[in-house]
């Protein structure tokens, strides 16, 4: 606490420092303004394929998986106290349970379907056809095709799409806040009917379920577990549609609050995702005389460059806001980094996109 009646403390020394003190306060607190927002981006598709093709779906299988009987590791963990002194020792004991009631040849065609059904919904290519495991015998080795003129004759097909391997590795610890785990391993090949070469794609994911997600299959009772998998085959196969094409994915991206009234304005306007809008005022506020609220004007027209497909401009933006505020702004100039680096990535997936597109008209 500061005594006035010091000696050495006079009221015209207290109040520069004071005035010292809110200054340096006031600017290291830029980064206490940060917010996340949720916006979707279009990510381009692993493959290159045009959209007026006809593709065939075939869960070909070919390392037997469908002859695996389901496993599931269930486990606890034990805590006791040691007797020579308070350490607190853990001890996981896990054992494997048999599920007959799940079946993989059951999974392997749920995961395909969903894969066909997210292709119909998306109307991207001109026909898509499910052949289930029915053309099996057409297939030889992994990652060829002996008979691929026969194949390609016999589906009419541009493009056949394999699902080659389907494996999960679930847990469940009901100690756990996520008491089920899975760790998914697909393997898809892709064919084209003009190269001679085939594509392989190995799709690894690790998949958690919450009590929320788990009570809302309670009614089940002990098949909770039959259709927590079941979804989860479900969402493999979907995910694995939106590396096919070129689809819209949900991202996180922050941006800077501001007390000034456009600032508040223009936040509206992004929060409703109208860019142009938000980006008007923000336009504005990155001449304003307080170095705080350019730096952030900045850095938000950053964000909204990037929403209108200009990463070019959206880092010279950044470049500004970097270089808007003083020595004692780290974290700022780091967010101004990272983000840079999130555009150079976004920049070489919109070239990708560009392509594709191209490829589609």
């Amino acid at each position: 606490m500061i005594n006035s009646n010091h000696p050495n403390m006079t009221p015209n020394r207290i109040i520069p420092l004071l005035l010292l003190f809110l200054f340096g306060l006031n600017s290291c607190v830029i980064t206490d303004n940060i917010r996340t927002l949720q916006v979707e981006v279009m990510k381009p598709g692993v493959f290159d394929i045009p959209k007026d093709l006809s593709v065939a779906v075939i869960n070909r299988n070919l390392f037997r998986s469908d002859t695996c009987t389901f496993y599931y590791s269930t486990g606890y963990y034990r805590l006791w106290d040691t007797t020579k002194d308070t350490t607190v020792k853990y001890h996981a004991n896990y054992n494997m349970v048999k599920d007959t009631s799940i079946k993989y040849a059951d999974l392997s065609d749920t995961c395909v379907n969903e894969l066909v059904n997210y292709f119909e919904e998306e109307n991207y290519f001109r026909k898509v056809i499910n052949y289930g495991d029915s053309l099996n015998f057409l297939l030889n080795a992994p990652g060829s095709i002996a008979t691929r003129d026969e194949l390609f004759e016999k589906t009419k097909a541009d493009v056949c799409i394999f699902l080659d391997y389907f494996h999960l590795n679930t847990t469940f610890n009901g100690y756990f806040p996520n008491p089920y785990v899975t760790k998914a391993n697909l393997i898809w090949t892709v064919a084209f009917k003009t190269d001679s070469l085939v594509y392989s794609y190995n799709l690894a994911d690790t998949l958690f379920y919450d009590l929320e997600q788990v009570l809302a299959y309670s009614k089940y009772k002990d098949k909770i577990l039959g259709q927590l998998i079941n979804n989860s085959s479900k969402y493999l196969g979907r995910s694995f549609g939106t590396k096919v094409i070129p689809s819209w994915m949900p991202v996180e991206r922050i941006y800077y609050k501001s007390r000034n009234t456009e600032m508040i304005k223009a936040e509206k306007y992004a929060l409703n995702q109208d860019w142009l809008k938000a980006a008007e005022i923000w336009n504005r506020e990155t001449k304003n005389k307080n170095d705080k609220i350019k730096a952030k004007a900045c850095y938000n027209m950053a964000l909204a460059c990037e929403m209108e497909g200009k990463p070019d401009a959206a880092i010279d933006w950044l470049v500004k806001s970097y270089s808007s505020l003083g020595k004692n702004n780290e974290e700022h100039k780091a967010n101004c980094q990272r983000y840079v680096t999130v555009l150079a990535l976004r920049k070489k997936e919109i070239e990708r996109l560009e392509k594709q597109v191209k490829n589609q008209e």
